[in-house]
């Protein structure tokens, strides 16, 4: 190894744990602060660490009820994560195996759509929502979020999928599997990389999103986590304490499971690349 090279992977490595520290910082202060007793939070200079850790902000959080807005949450999300990745699979093997007139025309569509910003689709699909009676409800975030987040999964899976051996496919259904047994049992397996990369951009999207759940769902008993975290901003005031430990609550787990799920996020979001 030269000393060009020892020099750029040391700058590389410069440059990286810079961005490194820029991102994760805030999170990290946020996380410790969230423990600090409220003097310590108020005085100056401040202390990164706590002297004496203290749960009392999460404690008041609970007695808030703030794991009711965590469970709609998670039921939220858990549901979209099934309903997403179920119907992404089948419709990116029909896209991916498949040979039929308007093909070419449903790729473009599902591209186009990828690219309507949200924001604009809160009007018709908070009238939809109102008019088929699931406005203000978890059922109405599921599908709302799903039909979001079904362009982007099809295209992740469908691109995987074409890279799988098709001779496979052939052998199963010659020893008797149907299509159906195919997919499930074939398929999807090999697709696992691809599909715990959809799963994560699906957890990541309706797990933090506000902007939706704020617009479709008004009721106290239907708040999805990020839009109770608003909400305390003007119940707390500026009491940073509580709203530190909400605002950890909300992005702490999303990190834990990209952490745990890193290398298949990295092999699914690459595995497409080899066929277009």
């Amino acid at each position: 190894m030269t000393l060009k090279h020892l020099g750029r992977v040391f700058a590389s490595l410069v440059v990286y744990g810079l961005i490194a520290l820029a991102v994760l910082f805030p999170i990290l202060w946020g996380l410790l602060t969230s423990f600090k007793p409220r003097r310590a939070i108020l005085q100056y200079p401040p202390v990164m660490l706590p002297e004496e850790p203290t749960l009392a902000h999460y404690q008041r959080l609970w007695d808030e009820g703030v794991q009711h807005f965590i469970v709609n949450s998670l039921i939220v999300t858990s549901a979209t994560l099934v309903l997403s990745l179920i119907v992404g699979l089948f419709a990116a093997y029909a896209l991916a195996r498949a040979n039929f007139s308007g093909r070419t025309v449903i790729m473009f569509v599902i591209i186009a759509v990828m690219s309507i910003p949200i924001a604009s689709l809160l009007v018709p699909t908070f009238t939809m929502l109102s008019q088929i009676g699931l406005l203000d409800t978890r059922t109405g975030l599921v599908l709302l979020y799903t039909a979001y987040q079904l362009p982007i999964v099809v295209w992740m899976l469908m691109g995987y999928i074409q890279t799988l051996p098709v001779e496979l496919e052939h052998a199963a259904m010659i020893d008797g599997h149907s299509r159906l047994s195919v997919i499930v049992r074939i398929v999807a397996p090999l697709s696992a990389p691809a599909l715990v990369a959809a799963g994560l951009f699906i957890i990541t999207f309706a797990w933090n999103d506000f902007v939706v759940a704020l617009v479709m769902n008004s009721s106290v008993a239907t708040r999805t986590l990020p839009v109770a975290v608003y909400n305390f901003l003007g119940f707390f005031g500026r009491d940073w304490g509580p709203l530190l430990a909400a605002s950890m609550l909300s992005i702490v787990p999303v990190i834990i499971v990209f952490i745990a799920f890193q290398k298949h996020f990295v092999s699914g979001m690459t595995g497409g690349s080899v066929k277009g």
